[in-house]
């Protein structure tokens, strides 16, 4: 493949990135984001946890989920408790009503993924399970040796 053709590749993965936030969007009827979901999701399936943890479980930064869980936390979704025997140790939990909200979507999650991959064969599937991972793997390779413009950000 030509470079030509791997950045029309880069431009379609984003083009699909964007229409599945729009569609997640529509089938949870906009009441939260993606990532909200699965921060609910996460601490309902995996129990509570230090947002650091969450945070690199989400391959997010801990900046970006404060923003998430300071809306999530206001919305009664989740809750921050300190650790009882270091204050300084905050956790986040799933609250009754976040569980509620988990479990309305969990049919909307279904139909959506039907939708997206109802043309897909399950050899199809896989391959692009396969390709996706090698994406991942090669970000996550970047990341480990990132071009000095990228160390400048950081600072």
């Amino acid at each position: 493949m030509d470079l030509h053709e791997m950045l029309d590749m880069e431009s379609e993965l984003r083009k699909i990135a964007q229409k599945i936030t729009t569609e997640w969007k529509c089938h949870v009827g906009g009441k939260f984001t993606r990532t909200e979901v699965l921060v609910m999701y996460r601490l309902m399936t995996e129990g509570r946890q230090r947002a650091s943890r969450l945070a690199d479980g989400l391959s997010i930064t801990t900046g970006g989920l404060t923003g998430i869980t300071d809306r999530l936390v206001k919305g009664e979704y989740i809750e921050r408790k300190r650790d009882t025997e270091d204050r300084r140790v905050v956790y986040l939990s799933i609250a009754d009503k976040g569980k509620e909200e988990i479990y309305k979507m969990r049919d909307a999650r279904d139909a959506f993924v039907q939708k997206v991959f109802k043309d897909f064969s399950n050899v199809e599937l896989a391959q692009l399970k396969q390709v996706a991972g090698k994406l991942l793997e090669n970000l996550a390779n970047m990341e480990q040796s990132p071009p000095d413009s990228c160390n400048s950000h950081k600072k």
